[in-house]
């Protein structure tokens, strides 16, 4: 290497001292501009990452959003389904693009966001007009244009093509940090300018401390030399003495010379103190609990409350940003109400064991999750034989609007008299059997209830297929299913015997057919199919407790 090129490599590599500012000829100058603080350090997204807190801070957040699952899923009459066959399924849970996982790329929308308050990504559609790749185009780089029509107009300094591309607000995939101005966000490291300044003034104060071996400046006084240049080498052969190779060896000071400290020592200006002080301010910019990423804020974390802070950061932090990006995808990607995108918390918002089994017990319990779905909670197969597909809830419960029956023998049952001569033991046999019979009929009509009810609500929602579809034929096949599977139903529930349930059988093949005859009139019989499943509703109840009690005492 040359002399000239030496020093060209030097000098591209030096930065200058005052205000942490970059040599002119630095790359540096060619990014985002920045603002300037009131510590006088210019602050940027890019010198904004010398800080580790702000590292840490954004590297958790991305992490957050990128172990999120991305799911799509379609809006059904009977509840909702995973949308697996549409072309963006697979779009948004697996790979946006041919050059990243999902993981990768909403990790980087995500820090985009963070640092720079917008994330883009181009939507390149195949001949279609089907979005299939979704590519991410740096902020720096993106220009966002509000028309008179109120759309948006993107230009694009495309680094591959060296060009600027101009993209309609259809094109672009727009994420952004809330703002003053609907159509850009603004970024937490502007924001937090002063606050930056600060943490970045205090770390190159540490960096150069630290550079001139953890000592303040020295002067010396007491000096008197003759002329300008003894004083000049005097100073130059100090300073080869003290520096370098030669720190902590012993120096001879001229008689009448003297050497006083320069400055203030960090333990007495408490830079320990306000550094932590920093930390917590940038945690605080990003919304990020300090314990997380390590940063002391005077009270750590015990073992009993850390997994209050971890539900507390997903439900103010993560659940957020979960939020905006479902919104967004909706809005710029899939543009269909009959689907919508969804992220899955279940894995962030998971306690203890213990805990957790006890909260699955209590919702099988109550009826609102059944054994495969607790079972699909914790990514294990559903119980063979559809087993575990059964909702559970205590049989002394009831809905408010369920018919309130009791058995008018059991109200007028009559409590024999033990003084009473007359009264046999035939007679005492007699009515602990009718108490018995009272008993088990109201357990049978709750019972018996329930599985009206299931029949009931299946019906309903076969009707209102009928109703939009306008096609009564095609449906017609599931009120078949559909009964069948409610006589298995009451089989099970009744614990009805072999001749019971032959009988159970032929009366809801008789309800089928004057369901399946109800709804394939004019929609005249779609009305009276309403006429029909209230008289379900209030007849069917004693007939199935009825069946279930008879014979049993």
């Amino acid at each position: 290497m040359s002399l000239i090129s030496s020093m060209l490599t030097g000098f591209r590599g030096l930065r200058a001292e005052i205000g942490g500012a970059p040599a002119p000829w630095d790359d540096f100058w060619y990014g985002s501009v920045g603002a300037g603080s009131v510590s006088g350090m210019r602050v940027t997204p890019e010198n904004a990452k010398r800080l580790g807190t702000v590292v840490a801070a954004v590297s958790a957040k991305c992490r957050a959003i990128g172990t999120l699952p991305c799911f799509l899923y379609r809006d059904m009459a009977d509840g909702k389904a995973l949308a697996k066959k549409h072309p963006y399924f697979s779009l948004l849970y697996k790979r946006p693009n041919s050059m990243q996982t999902a993981f990768e790329f909403y990790e980087m929308l995500q820090g985009h966001v963070e640092l720079r308050g917008n994330a883009y990504a181009e939507l390149l559609t195949d001949s279609r007009g089907v979005v299939g790749e979704m590519v991410p185009m740096h902020p720096d780089r993106v220009t966002v244009e509000l028309l008179d029509n109120g759309r948006l107009r993107y230009r694009y300094n495309d680094p591959l093509t060296r060009t600027t591309r101009v993209l309609l607000q259809d094109e672009v995939f727009h994420l952004r940090e809330w703002s003053d101005y609907a159509h850009m966000g603004q970024s937490r490291i502007a924001m937090g300018v002063d606050v930056m300044g600060v943490a970045l003034a205090q770390q190159d104060y540490v960096g150069k401390y630290l550079k001139n071996d953890a000592s303040a400046g020295v002067f010396i006084t007491g000096t008197n030399f003759e002329t300008k240049a003894d004083e000049k080498e005097y100073q130059a052969a100090f300073e080869r003495a003290s520096t370098g190779e030669n720190r902590h060896r012993v120096r001879m000071l001229p008689p009448g010379i003297d050497i006083k400290s320069l400055g203030v020592s960090p333990t007495d200006m408490q830079l320990l103190e306000s550094i932590k002080a920093s930390d917590a301010k940038i945690c605080s910019l990003f919304n990020v609990l300090p314990h997380l990423i390590g940063v002391d804020s005077g009270k750590a974390a015990t073992y009993a409350s850390v997994e209050q802070f971890n539900l507390m950061h997903v439900q103010q932090c993560v659940l957020p940003m979960a939020v905006r990006w479902e919104q967004c995808l909706q809005r710029d990607l899939v543009q269909d109400d009959r689907f919508y995108v969804k992220f899955s918390l279940a894995a962030l918002l998971r306690g203890d064991n213990a805990t957790r089994m006890q909260g699955y017990a209590i919702a099988i319990e109550h009826g609102w999750l059944s054994q495969d779905d607790v079972r699909e909670l914790d990514d294990l197969n559903p119980i063979a034989g559809g087993l575990g597909k059964k909702y559970w809830r205590p049989m002394n419960w009831t809905t408010l609007d369920a018919p309130l029956a009791i058995p008018k023998n059991a109200a007028q049952q009559q409590t024999p008299d033990p003084a009473d001569d007359e009264s046999s033991e035939d007679g005492l046999d007699e009515a602990n059997r009718s108490a018995q019979r009272a008993q088990l009929e109201v357990l049978a009509l709750d019972a018996a209830s329930r599985c009206v009810r299931r029949e009931v609500s299946g019906v309903r929602r076969i009707a209102d297929r009928i109703a939009q579809s306008g096609e009564a034929e095609s449906a017609l096949p599931s009120v078949k299913e559909l009964y069948s599977q409610c006589w298995h139903f009451a089989c099970m529930a009744l614990h009805l015997p072999a001749s019971q349930q032959i009988t159970a059988r032929q009366k809801y093949d008789a309800r089928c057919q004057l369901v399946l005859l109800t709804l394939s009139e004019d929609a005249q019989g779609q009305q009276d199919i309403e006429r029909v499943l209230s008289d379900f509703e209030v007849q069917v109840p004693k007939q199935l407790a009825a069946l279930a009690v008879e014979g049993v005492i």
